[in-house]
């Protein structure tokens, strides 16, 4: 019988089955750990969190023109020989996870270049990161504003150094909508 429908249907039976007894074995975890015993090892400890859906993270959005920073010598803007440095915001994302209490914690992480330029003797350069938490909607002030500052440390006639910033002091109530929206804030400083 079994063979006849393994034909019929073109399924192999035999993930199925082992995917029925896994959902059954699970099913009956209740939020606390179970222990499986595994071939003769020692019991496997499996979280039922392992199993739980993502948890849904705002969008982030990179504010317009803030990508870049240009540092120039003092009063030489126009001059590209007195350029120090410039830094650029490349890459982003996030992660979110649940806490005990129904709201999500978020966890970002920013990176880029700071690149020297013929003006630049060596040293540190400080970048400042804003990152607000945004409700939906026109018009309306952020939930939480913070500057974040970066220290990277650039050498003379060094090409360019990578920086990276990992961040996750913010939290959105459960059913908040709301966006990430980042850039780097020179008039922040």
């Amino acid at each position: 019988m079994i063979s006849a429908i393994k034909a019929v249907a073109g399924w192999n039976l035999k993930p199925l089955l082992v995917a029925g007894f896994c959902a059954a074995a699970l099913s009956g975890c209740g939020g606390t750990a179970e222990k499986f015993i595994s071939a003769g090892q020692e019991p496997i400890e499996i979280s039922p969190e392992t199993f739980a859906p993502p948890v849904q993270c705002p969008p982030m959005e990179l504010k317009s023109n803030t990508y870049l920073i240009r540092k120039f010598v003092r009063g030489q803007e126009d001059n590209r020989e007195a350029l120090l440095y410039q830094a650029t915001v490349e890459d982003w994302a996030n992660t979110c996870t649940a806490l005990p209490d129904g709201r999500r914690q978020m966890k970002l992480g920013f990176s880029g270049e700071v690149t020297s330029g013929p003006a630049w003797k060596g040293g540190e350069v400080t970048l400042p990161l804003r990152v607000a938490i945004v409700p939906g909607g026109e018009g309306v002030k952020p939930l939480a504003s913070d500057l974040l500052t970066i220290p990277v440390t650039l050498g003379a006639d060094s090409p360019s150094e990578s920086w990276t910033l990992i961040e996750n002091k913010f939290v959105i109530d459960a059913n908040q909508s709301v966006k990430v929206v980042f850039g780097f804030d020179e008039r922040g400083r």
